[in-house]
C-alpha cells in the first residue's frame, strides 16, 4: 500500500473505532464472522490492529478481509441514584440526546475522556445526580472517549475501571444545592 492509502486508514479506523467482521480468509486462525472489535491502532503497512469483543487479538487487512464500521461506541452511563453501566449507543446526536433527556453538553474530564450531560440539566430541575469538581451535575449522563474529533469514542478499559470507581458511589444532593450551582441568583424586590 502507498502513504495515501495508509494515511486515509489512519484516519478512517482511529484508536476505540468499532468494526464488525463480516468474513476472514485465514485458514488458521480465522475470527468468527460477525464478530465485533475494537480497533486498537493502525500499522505502518496499512494493518488495522483490533481487539475483539471474544477476548482475541488480531489485525485485518483492508484489501484482504471484509469488515464494516459499526457506529456504535461503548460509554458509562450514569443515572441519579443508581450505579453506573456500560452500554453501546449509537453515535449519533439524537441518541445522545435521548439519553441526556435534551440537548447536550460536553465537557470535558481529561485529554480523552467527556462528560456528556443535558446543557439546561439545572434549569429544567431535573434530579441531581454526581459531583464533578466543584459542580453538580443534573439527571443522566454519560462518560465516553475523546480522541479530539469531531466524532466520540469508545471508552477503554483502564477508562472505565477509572470512572466506575471515581461515581460508583450513589451521592445525595438536594435540589436547593444544585440550583445554589446555576452561577446566578435572581433577587425580587
Amino acid at each position: 500500500m502507498n502513504e495515501d492509502k495508509i494515511k486515509r486508514i489512519k484516519e478512517l479506523y482511529p484508536q476505540g473505532t468499532r468494526i464488525e467482521l463480516n468474513h476472514m480468509d485465514d485458514p488458521y486462525h480465522p475470527i468468527p464472522d460477525g464478530t465485533i472489535g475494537t480497533v486498537k491502532h493502525v500499522d505502518d503497512a496499512g494493518q488495522i490492529h483490533v481487539r475483539w469483543d471474544n477476548g482475541r487479538g488480531m489485525a485485518i487487512i483492508p484489501e484482504v478481509d471484509d469488515f464494516s464500521k459499526v457506529d456504535k461506541i461503548k460509554v458509562m452511563i450514569v443515572k441519579p441514584d443508581e450505579h453506573p453501566f456500560i452500554k453501546e449507543i449509537s453515535n449519533d446526536l439524537v441518541t445522545m440526546q435521548t439519553i441526556v433527556g435534551g440537548d447536550i453538553e460536553e465537557i470535558s474530564l481529561d485529554d480523552n475522556t467527556v462528560l456528556v450531560c443535558n446543557e439546561e440539566g439545572k434549569f429544567n430541575n431535573l434530579k441531581a445526580n454526581r459531583c464533578v469538581g466543584n459542580d453538580i451535575i443534573a439527571g443522566t449522563f454519560f462518560i465516553a472517549g475523546d480522541d479530539g474529533g469531531e466524532e466520540l469514542i469508545s471508552l477503554k478499559e483502564e477508562q472505565i475501571n477509572e470512572y466506575t470507581e471515581k461515581f460508583y458511589e450513589i451521592e445525595e444532593h438536594s435540589q436547593e444545592e444544585l440550583q445554589d450551582k446555576i452561577g446566578f441568583k435572581l433577587y425580587g424586590f
